[in-house]
């Protein structure tokens, strides 16, 4: 089953996530696949602003949730299942990442970009600084700036103090600052 055939269920009344955990942990497929459901869109947005649009995020979605199945048992049930998540999907993407050859290609020494315009060619380079900046303030940026979460929110989910998170935020600023010649 695929993430994007995945509908978004409520669990059934009564069905907490801790329960729901514990019941996939016995092994009920049901209990897991609500699990899927409540969790399903945040990891493909997660994947899809690490990866970029496409299959690549999809695969990546469907690659956390088999991990998420395979690492159930060692997982307590006492903790939030959403960080945890969070974790498997930035370590999977991060992998793929690594694994990634260059995509842009230069021909005459003008890039392809060049052709949509003064604005493409401005996103270009902004993407292009985004996948240079290390995976962490890439991450704790797109969190902050993209996903509109609180300092404390970034902190948790990466399992951060909210002091490292500002201070990977304020570097990953200055080095795009940097990078794109002065603000913008």
């Amino acid at each position: 089953m695929s993430v994007t055939q995945i509908s978004i269920r409520l669990p059934e009344a009564g069905m907490e996530e801790r329960g729901l955990i514990a019941r996939a942990k016995a092994g009920d497929e049901r209990a897991f696949e609500a699990l899927m459901g409540q969790y399903s869109r945040r990891v493909l947005g997660i994947c899809t602003r690490l990866l970029g649009e496409g299959g690549e995020a999809e695969e990546a979605a469907q690659d956390v949730f088999f991990r998420f199945y395979q690492t159930l048992g060692q997982f307590d049930e006492e903790r939030a299942v959403e960080p945890w998540l969070f974790r498997i999907a930035w370590n999977a993407c991060r992998d793929r990442l690594r694994r990634r050859k260059p995509t842009v290609e230069l021909t005459d020494g003008v890039s392809s970009v060049a052709a949509r315009g003064d604005a493409g060619l401005v996103l270009e380079e902004l993407r292009t600084a985004m996948e240079r900046l290390p995976d962490r303030e890439r991450a704790v940026l797109m969190l902050r700036e993209i996903e509109g979460l609180e300092t404390e929110e970034v902190a948790a989910r990466l399992g951060s103090s909210a002091v490292t998170v500002r201070s990977q935020i304020s570097r990953a600023r200055a080095r795009l600052r940097e990078w794109l010649g002065g603000a913008r």
